[in-house]
C-alpha cells in the first residue's frame, strides 16, 4: 500500500511540474506576435484539468 501511495504522490508531483512547464512555455509562445495560439486563452479550460487531477492524485496518495 505504501508503494502505491508513493507512486500516486510522485505522479501528482510530476503532473504539477508538467503543468508549470506548459504554463511557462505558453507565456513565452504568446509573446511572439507571429505565433498561433497553442492553448485556449481561458485559464480554467487550459490548466484546471491538469491541476485538479494532480491535486486529486496527491490527496489520494496522502490518504
Amino acid at each position: 500500500m505504501t508503494t502505491i501511495s508513493n507512486l500516486l504522490l510522485f505522479i501528482g508531483l510530476v503532473m504539477f511540474a508538467i503543468t508549470a512547464g506548459l504554463n511557462t512555455y505558453s507565456g513565452y509562445a504568446s509573446a511572439d506576435p507571429n505565433s498561433a495560439p497553442l492553448f485556449s486563452p481561458l485559464w480554467w479550460t487550459r490548466w484546471f484539468p491538469l491541476y485538479a487531477s494532480g491535486a486529486a492524485l496527491l490527496l489520494i496518495g496522502l490518504v
